[in-house]
This record gives structure tokens, C-alpha cells and sequence, in this order.
């Protein structure tokens, strides 16, 4: 895969004055949660106020220019506002605002008061209503873990599940999409507006055209240096190319190097293909396993030209750091026995790790590949828009067994088939839809909190 995607995470811990309640306590409050931060599992870097205020906790209204600067000098890509007591909304609002990161909220849960003078340490819980009203009235979006301690997985888990909301919109706010040739004339259900996806969004699109392709291709199968070899090779030990031949095998590679040199050159997140039928008719192959190599080596790829297809498949790897691939498929038809199955298919593009143990990998003489993919949680997306107005579709099913069928497939079950096929039917979705094995509709539904004019359409 592709270098994974890291996200720095600035911790603020926050309190209410020097004097309002004992700065010991607050001490403890803030280790405890830095001592669970540790546990965090992913590609998240922890950035501490410790060698920029006094004990590393905000106290004052005039600390927030020096936070301020050192979260932006650090470049984080969220914020984390840990109340170590009642807190400082000014700190919270002012600091939230003017970084304008994905922010959480979080604070423990208080501890019962002295049992003999009645006296309480930290009323941490209601310093938290009173942040996230501030929060609301200065527009800043912001993510919350419910009132509990620190040590409690329900902290661990929220904590990492906003960092990979953080990395989804990192990701976003930052995406460039090579498009390689046009969309195929009959496919009008993936047009999109260029324009819009820069002016709303950000999303800059980096057009190639299919003859600066062809000739740079023919370049590289022409030198058929090392790097082509092993990886001809690398296909060769994954599936069975035999009815393929080494000729068309070499095209194929040499597709894979220069797109994935196209993309680091040109810093894209992502890429969508005219698959058919200029491929075919100027090279003899079909680039079924470019898009499925490049998805596996951490390069999300798309079909069909499909730009707003790449963006979702970008995002849903963001999801996972980038740490495993997705996949692009048709849904397809309806199971022919379970009302609430479909068919999640491609004509060949699927990465070959995603592959069920027992189904035996093949390059079809096109260059498609024929295997069923493995069963397990999947989580469904689909980036689109019509008339100016944009969104999210966000579902999770499971991906099971069923009916063999050529090219590359699985069969996924939901619980209410009817509700989907008149979501995608009646929202302004197409055929297409990226996938990835787990469940992120959470963190995805969440990223969209922080993406203006994206709305979250989850089934």
C-alpha cells in the first residue's frame, strides 16, 4: 500500500482559572486522559501544549494566541478540547474558530463530592453544556464523546473514531483526482461540474488526455526496464495470467507504473479511468486490473471515468488511513432467493487481496480479472450531486455468498433492500458505488459535519 495517512492531533486541556478549582486535580484529570490517548490504535500523533503553557493546561484568555500558533505551526489536522474541570469557553470558542479543524469535546466524568463537606472538585459535565453552546455560537462544528471516564472504552473508541472522521476530511479538503480520457458517450449518469467541485469543495481535477496516455505507455513497454518485469511478476504470483500473454501483460504493467507516477507527480489522491472502449481499441487490453492493482498498491482508482466515484473511493480509504483498499462496483441485480441481497459487481477492476480464500484468482484474456471477493461487514458510499446540491450516501451491509457470476463480484445483504433501491433511485446517485470492508458510517456521517454544502444521506 501507499504510505498511510497520519493525523496530527492537537490536545488542549482546558480549566476555569488558576484558583476556581485545585489545579492538582486537574493535573490528575488530564494524565489519566493522556495515559488512555497512548492507547490509541491507528496513524494518530498526539501534540501536547506542555513545552508552550505552564503544566500544559489553558487557564487564561491571554494564553490563546501562543496555542493558537503552535497548533498552526504544527500543522494539526484536529483538535481535541480535553476539560480537565469546568473549563474556559473563551478558549474553547476562540482557539476552535481560528484553528477551524475537526474538534472534539470531551471531559470526565466528575467524581462524587466529599462525602463529609459536600464540597465538588471539578464539575466537569456542566462546563461542557456551556462550551458547546459557545461552540454553536461562533459556527464552530464539533464532535463530542458522551460524559464518561477516561479510562472507559467508550472514550478510546470515540477518540479514534474522530481521528479517522479527522483523516476523512483531511483528505477531502485536499483532493486532486487524475482523469485519464472522457467518460464513454453512453454514460451520461457520471457526468459531473468541475467548476462546482473546486468552488464548493476544493476538489481539483487533473485532466490527461487518452493520446498523451497511449504515447507515454508505449514508452515504458518499449524500455521494458526492471520495474516493468517485477511487476508483470507480481501479477503473475496473484492470479493466473496464462490465457493472457506476456505481451498484453507487459501493457497492463506499464498502464500501472505511469499512472502511478502521474499521480505522485501530479500529488493526486485518487483516479478515474476511461476504462472502455479507448483502452481496448488502442491498446488490445481492457484495464480491469490497472484500476484493481492500483486501488491495492493504495492509489483508489475508479471506473468509467467516474470523478465523483474516485472521490468517494478517496474517502472511504481515508477512513482507514489509507491502510487497506477499497473497491468500485455496480450494483447489479437483486438476489434471486434473498429479497434482501443485491449484486455488487465490475467487469474485473476488484483488488486482488479482497479475494475469498477458496475462489481462485484469473486474467481473463481482456485483461479482467474472475474472482468472488471474501464475506464480512462492508460499509457502502456514493459522493454526488445534481442541480448544485451535493451528498454523502452512507450504508453498512454484510458481503455474503451467492450466486457465481463472471468477473470480479460479491453479494452483499442489507436489512431493507426496498429503502436502498429507492434511495439510489430517487437521490442523486448512479449504479456506482465504492466499498470498503468494515464499518465507518459513523466517522463517515461525522466528516460530512465539517464539510460545508456535503450533506450525509445515511440508509
Amino acid at each position: 500500500m501507499k504510505k498511510s495517512i497520519t493525523v496530527k492531533l492537537g490536545v488542549v486541556p482546558v480549566k476555569r482559572g488558576l484558583y476556581f478549582t485545585s489545579l492538582e486535580n486537574a493535573l490528575i484529570s488530564k494524565q489519566r486522559a493522556f495515559f488512555s490517548l497512548a492507547k490509541i490504535r491507528g496513524n494518530v500523533e498526539i501534540i501536547n501544549l506542555d513545552s508552550v503553557i505552564d503544566n500544559g493546561i489553558a487557564t487564561s484568555p491571554e494564553q490563546i494566541p501562543a496555542i493558537e500558533k503552535y497548533l498552526k505551526d504544527n500543522n494539526v489536522d484536529a483538535v481535541f478540547m480535553l476539560h480537565c474541570d469546568f473549563g474556559l469557553e473563551e478558549i474553547v470558542a476562540r482557539v476552535g474558530k481560528s484553528v477551524g479543524k475537526p474538534l472534539l469535546l470531551w471531559g470526565a466524568r466528575d467524581d462524587a463530592p466529599d462525602s463529609e463537606s459536600g464540597v465538588r472538585i471539578r464539575d466537569t459535565q456542566c462546563g461542557i453544556f456551556a462550551s458547546s453552546k459557545v461552540l454553536q455560537r461562533y459556527g464552530v462544528p464539533f464532535t463530542y464523546i458522551e460524559n464518561c471516564h477516561a479510562d472507559d472504552p467508550v472514550f478510546i473508541q470515540g477518540v479514534e473514531d474522530f481521528c479517522r472522521t479527522a483523516a476523512v476530511v483531511k483528505v477531502f479538503k485536499s483532493m486532486r483526482i487524475l482523469e485519464i480520457g472522457n467518460r464513454p458517450r453512453g454514460f451520461l449518469s457520471v457526468m459531473y461540474n468541475e467548476e462546482e467541485l473546486l468552488n464548493k469543495f476544493g476538489i481539483e481535477v487533473v485532466p490527461l488526455s487518452m493520446g498523451y496516455f497511449y504515447r507515454h505507455v508505449k514508452d515504458i513497454v518499449a524500455k521494458s526496464d526492471n520495474r516493468l518485469i517485477e511487476l508483470m511478476n507480481s501479477l503473475k504470483r496473484k492470479m493466473d495470467c496464462s490465457s493472457f500473454g506476456d505481451e498484453k501483460l507487459k501493457i497492463i504493467a506499464a498502464m500501472i507504473a505511469f499512472i502511478q507516477d502521474e499521480m505522485e507527480k501530479n500529488y493526486c489522491n485518487g483516479v478515474a479511468i476511461e476504462c472502455w472502449s479507448s483502452t481496448q481499441d488502442l491498446f488490445g487490453v481492457l484495464p480491469c486490473q490497472v484500476i484493481g492493482e492500483l486501488t491495492d498498491m493504495g492509489y483508489p482508482a475508479a471506473c468509467e471515468a467516474d470523478v465523483a466515484g474516485a472521490v468517494t473511493s478517496v474517502m472511504l480509504q481515508a477512513a482507514d488511513y489509507n491502510q487497506q483498499p477499497s473497491f468500485f462496483a455496480d450494483l447489479t441485480i437483486r438476489h434471486p432467493e434473498n429479497d434482501n441481497a443485491e449484486l455488487l459487481w465490475h467487469c474485473g477492476p476488484f483488488p486482488c487481496s479482497l479475494k475469498s480464500a477458496d475462489s481462485k484468482p484469473v486474467l481473463d484474456a481482456f485483461g479482467r480479472g474472475q474472482w468472488r471477493l471474501r464475506e464480512g461487514d462492508i460499509t457502502i458510499a456514493r459522493f454526488d450531486g445534481v442541480n448544485g446540491k451535493y451528498s454523502l450516501f452512507i450504508g453498512e451491509a454484510k458481503a455474503i455468498n451467492g450466486p457465481k457470476t463472471q468477473g470480479t463480484y460479491t453479494w452483499m445483504e442489507v436489512d431493507n433492500w426496498n429503502k436502498w433501491e429507492r434511495k439510489f433511485v430517487e437521490g442523486p446517485y448512479i449504479h456506482h458505488v465504492s466499498v470498503i470492508y468494515g464499518k465507518y458510517a459513523n466517522i463517515l456521517q461525522e466528516a460530512c459535519k465539517y464539510i460545508p454544502e456535503l450533506k450525509a444521506d445515511r440508509i
